[in-house]
């Protein structure tokens, strides 16, 4: 018989002598997780005003907080909600990010910020490259998640589930996404520490996509799912703003 898998969050109790619980977290995955936990009890109390929220880290438990009896008769449920990334996060506004390729490389951007046809409501960019383009990474981090066994790419939204991508996690909890990679284009691994400038993929064309080209975003995590980032990047050494679709910038920075 097969072993049981694991799911990527638990919660789960501990109990003392004295029917005390107390609550953890456990992520059973390779990316930080944020974790909500609610309880519903009778003829208990609680060691905290719930729900409580945390930030677990890959591979670790957390403990939340304990549920004491005060009556011979009780019970407790315990429910919990969770999504990767850290959802209590604020972007950093005077951050300016590098553009995401090598020194000297100019490249034009198809699609910008809340542009047609797949950017409505999305900070994103998609710049221009051919497959095979060499990607850098705009600002310091920490791989977050890295996906890159994807070949097949179209510009239907159904095609999105074979997109290959890495995910950089940042200082102040946002997350940059380098998507559409070529297949086994990942140059990073899950848990790496880099650099702004530092080779991170190769482009493609996986997932949605009309044609080969580099989509980046930066965006924190809410459980409503991705908060897009209006990130200001360097045009050229004396010049900080956005990116503008039809302009080609030129990789100035060292």
């Amino acid at each position: 018989m097969a072993a049981a898998q694991k799911k990527d969050v638990e919660v789960y109790h501990e109990q003392h002598e004295d029917g005390s619980l107390k609550i953890y977290a456990r992520n059973n995955t390779e990316v930080l997780q944020s974790v909500q936990i609610e309880a519903t009890f009778k003829g208990m109390e609680s060691s905290d005003k719930l729900p409580i929220l945390k930030t677990v880290p890959p591979g670790e438990s957390i403990y939340y907080f304990s549920l004491k009896p005060v009556k011979n008769a009780y019970s407790y449920n315990y429910q919990f909600t969770y999504i990767k990334g850290d959802v209590t996060a604020v972007h950093n506004d005077d951050v300016v990010y590098y553009l995401p390729y090598s020194q000297g490389q100019s490249f034009i951007v198809d699609q910008g910020y809340n542009e047609t046809p797949t950017h409505m409501d999305q900070f994103a960019l998609d710049f221009h490259m051919d497959e095979g383009t060499e990607i850098s990474a705009i600002r310091d981090g920490i791989v977050f998640e890295v996906v890159e066994n994807n070949n097949k790419g179209c510009p239907r939204q159904d095609c999105s589930k074979f997109n290959n991508y890495v995910l950089v996690l940042h200082e102040d909890g946002s997350i940059a996404d380098y998507s559409h990679l070529e297949k086994n284009g990942a140059l990073v691994e899950v848990g790496d520490i880099i650099s702004a400038g530092d080779p991170i993929g190769i482009s493609g064309s996986t997932g949605y996509a009309s044609g080969p080209h580099l989509h980046l975003e930066v965006y924190v995590m809410r459980f409503t799912g991705q908060q897009s980032v209006k990130a200001e990047y360097y045009l050229d050494k004396n010049t900080v703003g956005i990116p503008k679709s039809g302009k080609k910038y030129t990789q100035e920075m060292d």
